[in-house]
């Protein structure tokens, strides 16, 4: 019996062990972005300047700062999950990224029932 109660016992442990990815930091997207450039079927003038508009990716918050007459990713701060390289917003916006040097691009997953909805923001580290 006492065999039995240490095998429960143990079960019971090892059941309630959970990987918990809350508190998991990518580190790789850690650190502040200032936006470089964006690519979309929309028009910009020429003279815009898209430095304005910052990410700062802090463990699993993101703060993003938007100023001047255009405004993205809005409603994007606060909580984000990572799973491979797709990146979920608050908003509930998917994107997936991939990082070259200090370069991070971000594309806007396609909506297959939306034409021309595609964005690629391009971000350079700060």
């Amino acid at each position: 019996m006492k065999r039995i109660g240490i095998i429960v016992a143990l079960i019971a442990c090892l059941a309630s062990c959970s990987k918990d990815n809350d508190d998991v930091v990518n580190v790789e997207l850690e650190g502040q972005w200032a936006l470089a450039d964006v690519s979309c079927f929309c028009f910009f003038p020429d003279d815009i300047e898209f430095s304005n508009h910052k990410l700062a990716f802090e463990g699993s918050t993101l703060i993003v700062t938007n100023e001047g007459p255009y405004q993205f990713l809005i409603g994007a701060g606060g909580n984000y999950t990572v799973n491979g390289n797709l990146i979920t917003l608050s908003n509930d916006e998917e994107y997936r990224y991939s990082i070259d040097g200090d370069v991070l691009t971000l594309v806007s997953e396609d909506d297959p029932l939306l034409s021309d909805d595609e964005i690629t923001l391009t971000y350079d580290r700060n």
